[in-house]
């Protein structure tokens, strides 16, 4: 069956005096007889949700955008094997976003309608596995900051990572939906999630690489993501057993995931953070008790009565 496009009036789609300028890649206002850049009416700038509360809201928000997209993106083949015209495709590309003045996009969502028509749903099915997938939502976990957020920075760097990463047909639909959205789209659909992600496979680096200074105690064992620490006698103001371990810069950070005291000690050790962007300089340096969810710091230490062995569980450095 032959695919139908016919023109779609602006005002069928959005309001008469807001427009999309394709030109200048700006949002405008029609403004005493003039047309004005409207930077705040733009939705790809604007994150008006609150970050999702969860044990790990970066993961979490990762996986809650990739699911949004894939969702979409299932739609939309569905929709093309129906024979469905350019405007209905592009009417399922704008559904993606239940927020904001998305619709005043319908040129750019129209251009994206027709690549995945004219690639074919064989094709597309073919690229977009659950590989990809997987490769994506690490993509978007490590641009993310630690609380489900992504800025231009970050949204920019995610999708040249796609398309070094993945590449292909698979790239170009998917920073077609990223580039869409915005830093603003991506944050919000990332708020509006309900997934739980499992980021454990992403990245490569260990902190052993970047956690390179020992204040006190002895390292035992190192893997990708565990440091195992025996701890060491601190003859200071408190005459404690300690394990602290660090780096001497201040934003050269990781992610700690858990502390787990595996032997002797007491049934009440202290745990002692110093969170990214400082250094320990002394005691007050700290914060006291285990993190709540996984928390970027520079340095960690625990305090104990008694000699004691701990496990220090860190994400892989993206």
């Amino acid at each position: 069956m032959p695919i139908i496009r016919k023109k779609l009036a602006a005002s069928a789609v959005y309001p008469d005096d807001l427009r999309y300028n394709s030109d200048t890649d700006t949002v405008q206002s029609f403004v005493n007889g003039s047309w004005v850049d409207n930077p705040q009416a733009d939705p790809r700038t604007q994150t008006t949700f609150p970050p999702r509360l969860t044990s790990d809201p970066q993961c979490d928000a990762a996986q809650s955008v990739v699911d949004a997209i894939k969702g979409q993106i299932e739609d939309i083949l569905t929709a093309i094997d129906n024979a469905q015209t350019a405007f209905t495709i592009a009417s399922l590309v704008l559904g993606l976003f239940t927020f904001g003045v998305f619709d005043i996009f319908i040129a750019i969502a129209l251009t994206i309608a027709n690549y995945m028509l004219d690639a074919g749903t064989t094709a597309l099915s073919a690229a977009l596995t659950p590989t990809v997938y997987q490769t994506f939502l690490c993509i978007i976990y490590c641009r993310m900051d630690s609380q489900g957020r992504i800025d231009d920075t970050g949204l920019t760097n995610a999708e040249s990572d796609i398309t070094d990463q993945i590449g292909g047909v698979a790239a170009v639909v998917l920073n077609s939906f990223l580039a869409l959205a915005g830093a603003g789209g991506v944050s919000n659909l990332a708020s509006l999630g309900t997934s739980t992600g499992d980021c454990a496979d992403c990245g490569s680096g260990h902190c052993t690489d970047l956690l390179d200074h020992v204040y006190l105690g002895t390292i035992l064992s190192v893997t990708d993501t565990e440091i195992i620490m025996a701890s060491e006698y601190n003859p200071g103001p408190f005459g404690t057993d300690r394990v602290a371990i660090g780096s001497t810069f201040a934003n050269v950070c990781c992610k700690i995931v858990s502390i787990e005291k595996t032997s002797g000690g007491s049934v009440s050790p202290v745990v002692k953070l110093i969170h990214c962007g400082t250094v320990p300089v002394d005691e007050d340096s700290y914060t006291h008790g285990y993190p709540s969810s996984p928390i970027e710091v520079n340095t960690v230490a625990l305090d104990d009565s008694a000699p004691f062995e701990v496990t220090f569980t860190f994400a892989k450095v993206c």
